[in-house]
């Protein structure tokens, strides 16, 4: 992962660890959100897109205009190639293409900020790996895939819960 620490804490990410990865992916193998799933974001780091401005633009949109892919009313849009949005508070943050259809074929980006509350430990007790036994069949893929979830849970909702 591409990331700079700042004297402030603050941390410039580049978005999908390298330049031009905001595109319309060229297969569900990997995607943005997966990367923003493996990558820890704080208050005060900066999202850095690289990207083609002749063809693509990144807007900030509602958790809504997110999902439906919805274009017509964004927080914020950008257009320069070099786009780069501090993250002010903790939460979610919602990004899509500018452009006709990309966000429809998975140009998207979904950031979750932790809380400055934040406590590791929480994540950090249920394992990401079921252990390992002699039966590897189907039990063990639904046992690791059910740890998984429980721990993707805890990483996405815990630091909203903090919030309240």
């Amino acid at each position: 992962m591409a990331m700079t620490r700042q004297a402030d804490g603050g941390g410039e990410i580049l978005v999908g660890g390298k330049s031009n990865t905001w595109k319309v992916p060229e297969s569900t193998e990997e995607t943005l959100n997966q990367w923003s799933e493996r990558t820890r974001f704080k208050i005060g780091d900066s999202l850095l897109w690289k990207y083609n401005a002749e063809n693509d633009s990144v807007m900030q949109v509602s958790q809504k205009d997110y999902e439906r892919c919805d274009r017509s009313e964004p927080i914020r849009g950008y257009k320069d190639g070099h786009t780069k949005i501090e993250l002010k508070r903790s939460g979610p943050f919602y990004f899509i293409s500018g452009e006709e259809g990309y966000c429809q074929r998975g140009e998207k980006l979904l950031v979750v900020v932790l809380s400055p509350n934040h406590n590791r430990s929480y994540a950090a007790d249920a394992p990401l790996t079921a252990p390992v036994t002699k039966n590897k069949g189907s039990d063990h893929v639904l046992i690791n895939q059910a740890q998984r979830s429980i721990a993707t849970v805890c990483f996405l909702v815990l630091p909203l819960v903090l919030l309240v």
